[in-house]
């Protein structure tokens, strides 16, 4: 006789909804149903994860959430959002679009490609929202909004940042201006401000010139216990980071790549990446960005095959890592990752439960004794 499995009626993905219910053929839909029920698609899978799992002493993780979003973890339970993007395709004008007045463009359209991973709506805590910059897709009102209204975490940015985040109405007191050379202490980790040579933001806006490097952008450098974490947000490659990297221990770097129609760079090509970790003197390197625009899409594995080329050919002693979104790092177990793939789930197969074969299974089993 095969083994009995009981089949508990239980939510399977953080909405609340029971596995049962998919089933359930004869009941009302509406679009807000819908809604609730299809975004995030990812439901609250990642929130439960992120909130339930324990650091290790002398360990971090990182969840890479896709385009330019990140979550770290520090193991005294600080959860921060770093670039964390909740909204969807956008549109963008020429007198305010750094990348229209590098173009000569009068319009462009950002077509999302990525799922939205996380319900930003769902956290019970989160320490800080850290924005690199003023930038749509890195200082989003549906994030700030959501962290805002249901959390007590501070926000952090640079002076032009800033500026946005008080529009979206969080007070004073909730907010750090991020000045290079200085830092913050949170829970777990030191923060440093660093340098950032973003060429677009600092054309983003109503000026007619380039505005400071420093006033519209940072880079942060997470120190902790297991390592230093550098979230370098949409720079582009400066000679300047050498002298970052001559200064300051930077295990793991993370920073934007993409492809770029001649005319325009908004993102950095593989061989810049690669040049930006050699200046950085960084362990491991971790490209992002690549997958959620259209207009600086290109083969995701042509990309990241030509990455790691460039990395392994020129800097071998420098790690690369490729997540795929939804990804959990977690440093230093996994700085030999190389590429990420998701859980296959198998841990939960039984074979003697099969259908097809769990009689012959069981038979093996016998015969082992």
């Amino acid at each position: 006789m095969a083994n009995h499995i009981e089949h508990k009626v239980v939510p399977t993905d953080g909405r609340g909804i029971l596995a049962g219910d998919y089933l359930n053929q004869d009941r009302e839909i509406t679009r807000d149903i819908w809604m609730r029920e299809s975004f995030p698609e990812w439901g609250t899978f990642l929130n439960l994860e992120i909130e339930n799992i324990q650091v290790e002493k002398g360990k971090v993780c990182i969840w890479w959430l896709g385009g330019p979003s990140w979550i770290l973890k520090t193991d005294e339970g600080g959860i921060f959002f770093i670039d964390v993007y909740s909204g969807p395709s956008h549109y963008t004008q020429y007198y305010y679009c750094g990348v229209c007045k590098q173009a000569g463009a009068p319009d462009i359209n950002w077509m999302r490609m990525n799922p939205q991973l996380i319900d930003p709506w769902q956290f019970n805590r989160l320490d800080g929202v850290f924005c690199t910059h003023k930038h749509q897709d890195h200082c989003d009102i549906y994030t700030v909004k959501a962290a805002l209204q249901t959390t007590d975490c501070m926000f952090y940015g640079p002076e032009d940042t800033v500026v946005k985040l008080k529009s979206f109405q969080v007070p004073d007191s909730r907010i750090t201006t991020c000045r290079v050379g200085e830092s913050v202490q949170v829970p777990g980790a030191e923060v440093e401000f660093l340098m950032n040579y973003d060429e677009t933001v600092v054309r983003t806006g109503d000026q007619t010139t380039p505005e400071p490097y420093e006033k519209m952008a940072v880079s942060f450098l997470f120190k902790t216990s297991a390592g230093n974490i550098m979230f370098l947000g949409d720079t582009w490659y400066h000679d300047g980071y050498a002298a970052i990297g001559q200064n300051f221990d930077i295990d793991v770097a993370i920073f934007d790549m993409g492809r770029n129609a001649p005319g325009a760079t908004d993102k950095m090509s593989p061989y810049d990446c690669a040049r930006l970790g050699e200046a950085l003197q960084a362990k491991v390197l971790i490209p992002d960005h690549y997958d959620n625009w259209a207009n600086t899409a290109s083969d995701p594995e042509l990309l990241v095959n030509q990455f790691e080329r460039i990395v392994h050919e020129n800097t071998p002693e420098i790690k690369t890592c490729i997540l795929r979104q939804g990804a959990r790092f977690t440093y230093p177990d996994q700085a030999d990752m190389g590429r990420y793939r998701y859980p296959n789930q198998s841990d939960k197969y039984n074979a003697v439960n099969s259908q097809t074969y769990g009689e012959m299974a069981r038979k093996y089993q016998q015969m082992k004794g």
